[in-house]
């Protein structure tokens, strides 16, 4: 059992979405699921990883039937993934990658049958930065060297 002293621990008062925006982000997870038509889908949830909103978290899905595959080819490259061949796509490969993602600020109706706003990423929300370029770049000419300064 854990011992815990809540009262050192703040609360949580902010439930809000994001300001919609676009956010420098790593890719902190990847959970591996299906949909409710039985197609393969990644839960991701990316970290903000700088500014006032970090730590945050924005969420979005991949889904892998092949009305989907252009949006799932976009999301890699734009996380620094090579995509001009086949490739074995593993959540290890796009663990820990940034990109910068777009959130739009959308409606939804809960359980309860209450309106309520959440955070949406947009079909194309997602821009490669240089360091998921550098770090492709890295990748793709690493051979087995450590990389020197000189």
């Amino acid at each position: 059992m854990a011992r815990i002293n809540f009262n050192t621990v703040d609360d949580i008062d902010d439930f809000s979405p994001l300001p919609e925006g676009q956010y420098l982000c790593r890719l902190a997870e990847v959970e591996e699921a299906s949909t409710q038509y039985g197609d393969d889908m990644w839960k991701i949830r990316f970290v903000v990883a700088e500014g006032a909103s970090q730590r945050r978290y924005v969420f979005d899905n991949l889904v892998f039937s092949e009305a989907a595959l252009k949006r799932v080819k976009l999301v890699c490259s734009r996380l620094g993934l090579d995509v001009s061949g086949e490739v074995e796509l593993t959540p290890d490969l796009l663990r820990d990658r940034t990109c910068l993602v777009s959130v739009e600020i959308e409606d939804y109706e809960d359980s309860g049958g209450n309106i309520k706003q959440r955070n949406a990423v947009p079909f194309a929300g997602y821009e490669q930065t240089d360091v998921a370029a550098a770090g492709a770049a890295v990748s793709e000419e690493d051979d087995g060297e450590e990389l020197l300064p000189f």
